[in-house]
């Protein structure tokens, strides 16, 4: 297992968030994101400074290298009784996967969850074939598959 340093970020460290979080549009959406790396800083950085529902973790690896990432928002619905996080991003360089950086992330969103007096955390898992892994790995953190999530863009 990784030695991993885990941080609740701040605006401060909404460059680094940004980052993070263009690595993963990258990944997800096969070098074509449907967003630049500069729109993600500056969507982040209005995150910090104008959303006290929007929270990031960073995940500080050896050398103090920082290796992953999670965002979550807080929303509310009747059927999670009021409040509950919705994991936005989730990303762990792919150099340090199945080393447990991704269930000592997931277990830090939990603590933040309980703390914050939310019933639950949902996440969208990618589809395909590439996502299966993500399911799987989600699944073995207690994650429960509810149905596909959509969009609407407007």
């Amino acid at each position: 297992m990784l030695d991993l340093k885990i941080v609740e970020a701040g605006p401060h460290h909404a460059d680094l968030v940004a980052i993070k979080a263009y690595e993963l549009l990258d990944e997800l959406y096969q070098g074509k994101p449907p967003v630049t790396d500069e729109e993600v800083r500056q969507t982040c950085h209005q995150l910090f400074e104008e959303d006290p529902t929007f929270t990031a973790l960073l995940g500080y690896g050896p050398g103090n290298k920082l290796v992953a990432m999670v965002t979550v928002t807080e929303i509310m619905a009747l059927f999670a009784k009021g409040r509950f996080g919705l994991i936005m991003e989730f990303f762990v360089d792919p150099a340090c996967r199945s080393q447990g950086v991704g269930e000592c992330m997931i277990e830090e969103a939990r603590a933040l969850a309980k703390r914050r007096g939310w019933s639950c955390l949902e996440l969208n898992s990618p589809g395909g074939e590439s996502g299966k892994r993500a399911t799987n790995f989600y699944v073995r953190q207690g994650f429960q598959e509810i149905g596909p999530m959509m969009r609407l863009n407007l």
